[in-house]
């Protein structure tokens, strides 16, 4: 059995290149929760202090505020299922197409709550743009790094 012949049948030794790949995309793809946290922190701060949009819903009938804090962690809990979901379907030949598809179903869902919040138009658009800029990120950037990663 030649040395080449060994690796096909393991997975590659530390420190070679597919590890590194491996890890550099691991890193590409916790940043761009990073980026979607991001994302929809500019959009509170855009809405809220700078336009003063009262970024306050109803939830279970007493007011709620939509804070930084808030922002933050429903982007990385919603990161890490995307993340989570996108490891598990990867392994399957057509994993990623579900993936999107899946990730746009549950973009389009999240839609409905602040939409059924009774919130105010400005409000409503803020929560919306709010969704949309941290679902949108998660979806287009988890899946670049997923399809730069299988390729």
């Amino acid at each position: 059995m030649t040395r080449s012949d060994q690796y096909i049948s393991q997975a590659p030794p530390r420190g070679t290149r597919a590890t590194t790949m491996t890890a550099r995309g691991a890193l590409v793809q916790l940043a761009v929760v990073g980026v979607a946290a991001i994302g929809g922190l500019l959009v509170w701060a855009i809405a809220g202090p700078l336009a003063g949009v009262p970024l306050v819903v109803a939830a279970g009938g007493s007011p709620m505020a939509i804070t930084p804090v808030s922002i933050v962690v429903a982007a990385i809990v919603t990161g890490a299922a995307a993340w989570l979901l996108l490891a598990l379907l990867s392994r399957h030949p057509r994993g990623l197409t579900a993936w999107t598809i899946v990730g746009t179903v549950v973009l389009l869902l999240s839609l409905l709550g602040p939409a059924l919040s009774g919130a105010a138009v400005m409000t409503l658009v803020a929560l919306e743009a709010m969704h949309l800029v941290v679902g949108g990120t998660l979806i287009i950037g988890l899946r670049r790094t997923a399809s730069r990663r299988d390729a």
